[in-house]
């Protein structure tokens, strides 16, 4: 009888054994939840002394103020096994580094000057009502998406487009405020302060257009230069001045002159010239010399500083570029040009406004 009994009993120890392997076998073959720490063995830990959360946010507990993100998985696409040891150089520390390397970058942004891009500018200038409230781009009809006017002397403005506006039944062929709402374009308003009425505009994406290259303009009118100067633009040109004056200071250490040259034979020529130590750039408009009108319509055969004004300078890759207008007796031209070397390039920007009726 004890014989039976000891073989049953042994029967049953066996068994017991074996239904508990399998029950550790079948745990390990569960899916181990997002946001577990597996540890050595197999077993599953609360990290933060919390329940583990295996269907949840998929958040290491080890640190609060460690991202959501970083127990979820590198992203890259990669995987680790589980039960492995959290890779060292993902996690909290590789998410210091790359903040850190974040702000080393911004830092040397923020150690150069920024650059305006002149590939990405375009011919979208605009002219103010007589309230100042609104802002008619008048050569382009395409950019819808401006935010930016940007006025005489660099003084930006923010604009919002309102609609198309189709020409009107009493347009009398000018682009000025007294005809503002008979002139086809595209109509901004003016959403923080207010526009100087009838003043010509660049428009602009702040997106495509570094507001932070502004340099600032300082106008100033003043006639003669000293012999330094004079020596500088001369030996430049190869031409002998017979007037110049001083339109504007542009920060940090530039000067614009407006300069008239000698006659030689029937030509004339006069220069926009940027002057920054001894190093001289310079727009030529040559001309036959005629007694009324040689560069624009009744000038009296003279350049005269008033003529030209500065709508905005930035800093470009290379040097500056310069937005300029230039008035006349029946209205106004717009360029924007782009030093190199010793030159101011037309980039072919242009803009003319007949204001003239």
């Amino acid at each position: 009888m004890k014989r039976p009994l000891f073989i049953l009993l042994a029967a049953l120890v066996i068994g017991g054994c074996s239904n508990t392997e399998a029950g550790k076998t079948e745990r390990h073959a569960d899916p181990v939840p997002s946001g577990t720490v597996m540890q050595e063995g197999g077993e599953t830990a609360d990290p933060g002394g919390e329940t583990a959360d295996p269907g949840g946010s998929g958040t290491d507990r080890k640190g609060a103020d460690e991202p959501a993100k970083q127990a979820s998985g590198p992203k890259d696409g990669t995987s680790e096994a589980a039960g492995s040891e959290p890779d060292p150089t993902r996690g909290a520390g590789t998410e210091g580094s790359k903040t850190t390397a974040s702000q080393q970058q911004a830092g040397a942004r923020a150690g150069s000057p920024p650059r305006l891009d002149a590939a990405r500018l375009a011919n979208t200038y605009g002219f103010a009502d007589n309230t100042g409230k609104y802002i008619l781009s008048f050569e382009n009809m395409e950019a819808d998406d401006l935010d930016t006017a940007i006025g005489k002397d660099g003084r930006p403005l923010n604009i919002r487009f309102v609609k198309k506006q189709p020409q009107g039944p009493q347009d009398n062929g000018t682009r000025s405020a007294n005809n503002f709402s008979n002139v086809q374009g595209l109509l901004y308003e003016v959403v923080d302060g207010i526009a100087e009425p009838n003043e010509t505009y660049y428009l602009a994406n702040s997106g495509r257009f570094n507001v932070a290259s502004l340099l600032q303009v300082k106008p100033e009118t003043r006639v003669g230069a000293s012999d330094e100067v004079k020596r500088n633009i001369e030996a430049a040109k190869s031409q002998k001045i017979d007037k110049i004056w001083k339109i504007a200071d542009i920060a940090p250490d530039k000067e614009l002159y407006v300069v008239q040259f000698r006659k030689q034979g029937k030509k004339i020529t006069a220069s926009l010239v940027l002057r920054e130590g001894e190093r001289i750039a310079a727009k030529d408009f040559t001309a036959d010399y005629d007694p009324v009108s040689t560069w624009r319509v009744d000038d009296g055969g003279e350049m005269v500083p008033g003529m030209f004004s500065v709508l905005f300078a930035a800093s470009g890759e290379g040097g500056v570029i310069l937005c300029v207008a230039w008035a006349g007796a029946e209205g106004e031209n717009d360029y924007i040009f782009k030093q190199k070397g010793n030159e101011l390039a037309d980039l072919n920007l242009t803009a003319g406004r007949y204001m003239f009726y």
